[in-house]
């Protein structure tokens, strides 16, 4: 769809360097420079800039290293599902840890239950993963709780879902009827990693009631909610997850939430997808489903 000189610059941004773009595309680093400063003259504004030895690329290459991402994405998609039999197509998606836990099925019951796809591939990771994966058109879409920027990218809302504090049963918060973020500091935290979208509400959570990971006597990383749910049950320490993660512990009485009042709140779980997405309206129309899934539950 883009001629050489459209590739050349999507692997200057990548690199960052003329000299690493010339060695990925095995030609000479003037001839990079020559593509670049043709494309430029082409587009009518600049790109790149480079003082020797920093390279910059500007606001205006970004939008165009952004939309060079998409389209070719799209295209990729577009020729596959053009060459294939529909019943031999295939889907790509992303999905949050969190969210795999329980959003995640339902979503591939529906694929499923409309019977478009061959293949159904399912990848597992963290919020900044799955966009990258989108970007890059390894992931048709993303099933996200994490903060992302809404502009560079379409979404639909599937749901709200509850963002909770959690302690085993025994735990002394358990029988409280009312804690504070000093009272959550006496005790470790079990967190996400970084990158983590539920790492990052927790944070903007703390953050809210003056309150960092450094004031917690012990700060356990973990990067799979299934371990945050084991801990948490083993009496550990307390944490924060999405309802849904431990509803079946919730039902059962082994797990406690919080009566955190400045701590329990809804997020946004959403679809998202390349913006101005030639697919936007399957996406729309799969998210739709997924909500009225979800309400007739």
């Amino acid at each position: 769809m883009f001629d050489q000189r459209y590739q050349t610059f999507l692997v200057l941004v990548a690199t960052q360097s003329y000299t690493r773009t010339a060695e990925q595309l095995f030609i000479t680093q003037p001839a990079v420079s020559q593509q670049i400063h043709s494309l430029e003259d082409e587009i009518g504004v600049p790109l790149v800039h480079y003082r020797r030895p920093y390279l910059t690329i500007t606001p205006a290459g970004q939008q165009l290293a952004a939309f060079i991402q998409r389209t070719q994405a799209q295209s990729t998609k577009l020729l596959a599902d053009l060459r294939q039999p529909a019943e031999q197509r295939q889907i790509s998606f992303s999905t949050t840890l969190s969210l795999s836990e329980f959003l995640a099925p339902q979503l591939v019951r529906v694929l499923q239950d409309q019977a478009q796809y061959r293949t159904i591939n399912c990848r597992i990771t963290n919020t900044q993963a799955a966009l990258r994966a989108l970007q890059t058109g390894k992931s048709d879409f993303a099933l996200i709780e994490g903060n992302f920027d809404k502009r560079a990218f379409g979404y639909q809302v599937i749901r709200h879902e509850p963002f909770v504090g959690i302690v085993a049963a025994d735990h002394p918060l358990a029988r409280r009827t009312q804690v504070t973020w000093p009272d959550l500091a006496r005790y470790p935290l079990i967190v996400r990693e970084l990158g983590s979208g539920s790492r990052d509400i927790l944070l903007h959570l703390a953050q809210a009631a003056n309150v960092t990971l450094a004031d917690f006597p012990q700060v356990v990383t973990v990067n799979h909610p299934a371990a945050i749910r084991q801990l948490v049950l083993a009496d550990v320490g307390v944490s924060f997850v999405y309802r849904s993660v431990v509803a079946r512990e919730l039902a059962a009485g082994q797990i406690k939430l919080l009566p955190l009042a400045a701590g329990n709140v809804e997020h946004d779980l959403d679809l998202v997808y390349l913006r101005d997405s030639f697919f936007a309206a399957d996406y729309e129309a799969l998210a739709t489903t997924l909500r009225q899934t979800r309400s007739g539950a």
